[in-house]
């Protein structure tokens, strides 16, 4: 497709590694196999275990959760290095059923997360389905965005997590806006898993 439509239209290929420590072999051996441009890294379930069924969190207390969800992903940038950029950071926020979890509780973890994936020459996603779920802050929250920044992050891509081809690119401009608000002046996109900065 790419060799058919290259006078046309530019095709990138990418993927969304939902990854957990015991599957870093598996999505070695796959990223070998193709010619990427894009990977998102991004954890959805722990152990086995989803966070959107509550299976996760089912017996844990809402600090013991959010500290193990946070921890996996620190050891995951730690340890992969194959991605272009951390997707949808806070995810657990989503599915927390106890509420808001303050996010100095989370500051110290976050801080080595996006110093760590700042150092690894990484960047992070502002994911807008944030909109479509009705929450009160982005995804990731404004305080990440804001250390993220503070830390010296520049690498930073805007995703709709559509799952519905009706929801493809829906609220960019917004989020562009509030990254504009926050000090932010580029965004990117990836061509064979480097950085393209675009002017907000």
């Amino acid at each position: 497709m790419q060799d058919q439509y290259k006078e046309q239209i530019t095709l990138k290929m990418g993927l969304e590694f939902g990854m957990e420590i015991s599957t870093i072999p598996e999505y070695e051996a796959l990223y070998q196999k193709y010619p990427f441009d894009f990977i998102i890294l991004s954890v959805h379930q722990i152990n086995g275990k989803e966070l959107w069924t509550q299976e996760f969190q089912k017996g844990f207390t809402q600090k013991q959760y959010n500290d193990r969800y946070y921890e996996e992903i620190l050891s995951l940038v730690r340890q992969y290095h194959d991605y272009s950029v951390l997707g949808h950071l806070d995810l657990i926020s989503r599915y927390d059923l106890a509420g808001y979890y303050p996010f100095e509780k989370i500051r110290p973890v976050i801080t080595e997360i996006l110093k760590t994936v700042i150092a690894d020459g990484k960047g992070i996603e502002v994911n807008t389905s944030s909109h479509r779920y009705g929450l009160p802050d982005l995804t990731p929250s404004r305080d990440i965005l804001r250390l993220y920044r503070k830390l010296g992050g520049e690498i930073i891509t805007i995703g709709s997590d559509c799952h519905r081809k009706e929801d493809l690119g829906i609220y960019i401009e917004e989020t562009k806006q509030e990254l504009r608000d926050m000090g932010y002046t580029h965004f990117c996109t990836f061509d064979r898993m480097a950085p393209v900065f675009h002017n907000l």
